[in-house]
């Protein structure tokens, strides 16, 4: 038996149900399972928010065994309660140790593979605080140190097919034990094995048909032009997204775009209340009023995966990190897109 733990919000559960895919490709003759615990404490959601809750099912009408049904509901309460008893969400979201020892106390006997967060140099979990008390860890977040990335995602731009980082033996991995992974989020990294598994992630990541008006308009003038996507993701990931902002991400990215594209037209994707500081930042994002500009800033709570659906039918799309518009871009399947992204790691044609 194997179970893949998946949390957080859509882009993050399509990364997880991809390592579920891979698991399974990888172990034929086992039982594969998935995991949504999270979504049943609603504490988690004060140190990393859980969105909309688990929405495979509901969106792309996915349907996966799910390790809760292989417990009766008195069994399953007591993994839930053991679970709630820890408030792993306080210990640097430790869910491997603590889920491990709550399915051990049922008798489910599982092999951690996701280590122990609480250990010595584990990066810290949850949303980074850009207001936050000056450290020494601010020193990343600098215009050098900023540039001294760039400066080795360009040095390592050309040979990034042979980089050693490789994902793939991580998530097609095969065992004769039990055990306990998932929520790695690296298939959208390079050198993932993404596409041993691409049929089946496009055939199950199939959106709902557009219903209303308003995105069926959005749609149509999309497709009727050189599309460009930007997903502006402030909000909970402004933490980690705020360097783009600062220091000419959005500006070398539209530059490129328009040395290669004619005549593009820019569709602003932000969530409603990141929409009044896009209209007043245009010019952060390399814009001008000169430029033929579409704001998508109305779908919301259940329908923002629409922004997603409308993101890929674009010609081209502008990211950052983030994983919901990273499908975006990676769903987009026109042969000649341009996809960019901040970091050479991520799996997109070009790099800023």
């Amino acid at each position: 038996m194997k179970v893949v733990h998946i949390e957080s919000g859509l882009g993050n559960q399509m990364l997880s149900y991809c390592e579920y895919l891979a698991i399974k490709q990888a172990n034929p003759n086992d039982d594969i399972y998935i995991e949504t615990i999270v979504y049943d404490i609603p504490e988690c959601n004060d140190v990393i928010c859980q969105w909309g809750g688990y929405e495979l099912n509901r969106i792309f009408g996915i349907e996966t065994p799910n390790i809760k049904d292989f417990f009766s509901d008195d069994q399953w309460g007591l993994v839930v309660d053991s679970v709630k008893r820890t408030q792993f969400w306080l210990h640097n979201w430790n869910w491997p140790v603590y889920f491990q020892q709550a399915f051990d106390e049922v008798g489910l006997h599982l092999v951690n593979l996701r280590g122990d967060f609480e250990s010595k140099g584990y990066p810290q979990v949850g949303p980074v605080d850009i207001n936050r008390k000056s450290s020494l860890r601010d020193v990343f977040r600098t215009y050098p140190f900023y540039r001294y990335l760039q400066m080795l995602m360009n040095r390592y731009r050309d040979r990034r097919d042979a980089s050693s980082i490789n994902n793939e033996n991580i998530h097609f991995y095969h065992s004769d034990d039990s055990f306990l992974t998932g929520q790695r989020l690296t298939f959208k990294a390079i050198n993932s094995g993404i596409e041993k598994i691409e049929h089946k992630i496009r055939s199950s990541f199939q959106f709902p048909t557009l219903t209303d008006d308003y995105n069926i308009e959005i749609l149509r003038k999309i497709k009727s032009c050189n599309s460009v996507a930007i997903h502006v993701r402030r909000g909970d990931l402004l933490g980690v997204n705020d360097t783009l902002y600062r220091f000419g991400y959005f500006k070398r990215c539209v530059h490129f775009i328009r040395t290669k594209v004619e005549r593009p037209e820019f569709f602003i994707f932000c969530a409603k209340d990141s929409a009044v500081w896009v209209r007043n930042n245009l010019s952060v994002l390399g814009l001008t009023s000169k430029d033929s500009v579409h704001f998508v800033d109305r779908n919301s709570a259940e329908n923002s995966y629409r922004d997603m659906q409308l993101m890929s039918n674009c010609l081209h799309q502008v990211v950052t990190y983030s994983s919901f518009g990273w499908w975006g871009a990676w769903l987009n399947q026109y042969p000649g897109k341009i996809t960019c992204s901040p970091s050479v790691l991520i799996n997109t044609t070009h790099h800023f």
